[in-house]
């Protein structure tokens, strides 16, 4: 981390020790005053901290122009402030930037040091006069208007405010910019243990823009009773999105078949006997009995049965449970997802089996209903109950007790 008792002179770095004792001073505070009280506290702390982030700034900005051999070794000032002070390139960069624009932009360091402006506001202030700048045949910038809508909006308003006049300003490095945000777009898939995924990517404004609006109506609580985080509803937003993707057979073909899930399973896992063996899940490995169960409520089966040296015998027909017909019947009576709050439409939900055919229950009309792919989990991995009230009404019944959620009524058709 930086030292904040070094300095380049004697009385710099006594300033910088009289700074460092008051922030030790700091850290000692009375017990949570009212409201009020802290609020004030928080802005007057936030002034102290824009000013000693502009004076690290041209700190910053003296240090880059100094010579490669005075860096300690590193390739770049950048480097140097990564790793001495605890940073990241982004961050260094930025106070690079604020310090050395901060003589072209007097004003706008005056209203940071009166604390009308925000060291955050400075930043991006200072990096569009520099676009501007650079580009500009007289390399003269009015920093007025900028200081002027930097003090009127928020931060992220700003951000675009700026865009806006980088864009006036020269609308073909605008798009430059943005063509090489667009080559830096990808996205790792890393396998973890049990099967499990991490992701991680990049995506530029658009792409960001494609990937939220396809999120977000996904994301958003299915009733009362959800409790997920925010980032666990966009986890299981990812997923039913990719899964509507499969079962509506749109995607391109591989081997003369649509991508779709591949089970493995053997007839005691379905009937989830004890000793029974788990399920193999393609690209996932061995999955719970449930998932498999839940996985062959709608689905199409084929049966591979196997002689005792492990040799396949016979290759049964592959057929799709339930019908079409009576999927039709299906979407008619329930319309969507019947579970509480729900509000999922027929075409991303699949047919649950109250009595799993694997338990005997039969593929028809009476024995399926809808369900969204996150309520059909809850009932086979999260052992919910489904059951019917008065009127045809269903009730989903929490394995925690005492706790039920009534779904909708019936539509007018069925009563």
């Amino acid at each position: 981390m930086c030292d904040v008792a070094g300095g380049t002179t004697a009385e710099s770095g006594d300033e910088m020790v009289a700074l460092a004792s008051a922030a030790r001073q700091l850290r000692v505070r009375p017990r949570p005053a009212e409201p009020d009280v802290m609020r004030a506290e928080l802005r007057r702390l936030r002034q102290v901290i824009d000013l000693v982030e502009l004076r690290f700034a041209m700190v910053a900005a003296d240090f880059a122009e100094t010579e490669p051999g005075d860096w300690g070794g590193y390739v770049s000032p950048i480097q140097a402030m990564r790793q001495d002070c605890g940073m990241t390139g982004s961050a260094a960069a930025t106070a690079i930037c604020v310090g050395s624009e901060a003589p072209s932009i007097p004003t706008s360091v005056a209203a940071l040091e009166d604390g009308r402006l925000g060291f955050a506001h400075l930043a991006v202030l200072a990096s569009t006069t520099r676009t501007l700048r650079e580009s500009s045949i007289s390399g003269e910038v009015d920093e007025q208007p900028l200081l002027d809508q930097a003090l009127a909006h928020g931060l992220q308003r700003f951000r675009h405010d700026c865009a806006h006049v980088r864009h006036a300003h020269d609308s073909a490095a605008f798009l430059a910019e943005q063509r090489e945000q667009m080559s830096y777009r990808y996205l790792e898939l890393h396998g973890g243990e049990g099967g499990t995924l991490f992701l991680k990517g990049f995506f530029d404004p658009e792409a960001a823009a494609t990937i939220r609006t396809a999120l977000d109506p996904l994301a958003r609580r299915s009733g009362a009773g959800d409790l997920r985080g925010r980032w666990q509803r966009y986890g299981d937003a990812l997923r039913e999105l990719s899964t509507h993707g499969l079962d509506t057979g749109q995607l391109p073909s591989a081997g003369g078949q649509r991508p779709h899930l591949n089970v493995t399973t053997t007839v005691e896992t379905l009937q989830g006997l004890p000793g029974a063996p788990a399920g193999m899940l393609e690209h996932a490995g061995p999955v719970a009995a449930a998932t498999v169960q839940r996985l062959a409520c709608d689905a199409s089966i084929a049966r591979v049965v196997m002689g005792p040296d492990s040799v396949v015998t016979d290759v049964g027909r592959a057929h799709r449970l339930p019908s079409a017909p009576t999927r039709r019947a299906l979407l008619v009576r329930d319309g969507g997802c019947v579970w509480p709050g729900c509000d999922r439409p027929a075409s991303w939900t699949s047919a649950h089996h109250l009595e799993h055919w694997g338990h005997g229950g039969a593929t028809s009309l009476d024995n399926l209903v809808l369900l969204c792919l996150r309520h059909h989990t809850m009932l086979h991995e999260g052992v919910w109950q489904l059951v019917r009230g008065k009127h045809g009404a269903w009730i989903a019944i929490s394995p925690l007790p005492g706790v039920q959620h009534r779904a909708r009524p019936p539509s007018p058709r069925d009563a």
